[in-house]
């Protein structure tokens, strides 16, 4: 199924997910959804996940922040965007490209954790890959200000910290 898998500039690699990402969650689609308000970040990276035909069939963006937990700056790690193509899901797509994620904030960057938002019915693929419910409160800004986010569960992943309670400052917008 997969045929490749690369990490792009934030930039670079929209060419290829915006076609993805408007397949999978086109106008219709968000204007059904909770987060459908929200300002996002653009991601600074992103894997992106290609078939043997170079076709993409997956996609995950990767945002890297310097932000607070409990009061101490924390290098933290995002990911947001996940998508994989219609027919190509419950296929490994989606794992694949966020055991890449994961790795490349682990290694490449240096993340002190990483976190993700997700809506409840995904949560378990997310458990399956060891990322585990944070139980505390993350602010991020809007355009009205600084908000308490909680329009979407939060989720982490241990890096060099394990961080489970608490309060998290993204320290600007959510991805």
């Amino acid at each position: 199924m997969i045929g490749r898998i690369e990490i792009a500039t934030g930039d670079a690699g929209w060419q290829h997910a915006k076609p993805l990402l408007m397949a999978v969650w086109p106008p219709a689609v968000v204007a059904t959804l909770p987060w459908k308000d929200v300002v996002w970040a653009h991601a600074d990276w992103r894997v992106l996940a290609f078939d043997r035909a170079d076709d993409i069939i997956g996609h995950v963006g990767l945002f890297l922040r310097d932000a607070i937990w409990d009061a101490r700056k924390v290098k933290l790690g995002g990911i947001g965007g996940v998508a994989t193509r219609e027919d190509c899901r419950r296929q490994g797509v989606a794992s694949a490209a966020m055991r890449r994620a994961a790795q490349e904030m682990r290694d490449t960057h240096d993340r002190d954790f990483a976190l993700l938002f997700c809506e409840q019915r995904h949560a378990p693929v997310y458990e399956k890959l060891g990322w585990r419910k944070f139980d505390g409160d993350v602010f991020v800004m809007q355009p009205q200000g600084r908000i308490r986010f909680d329009v979407t569960e939060p989720y982490v992943l241990d890096m060099n910290l394990t961080p489970r309670c608490g309060v998290i400052d993204l320290c600007g917008l959510p991805w």
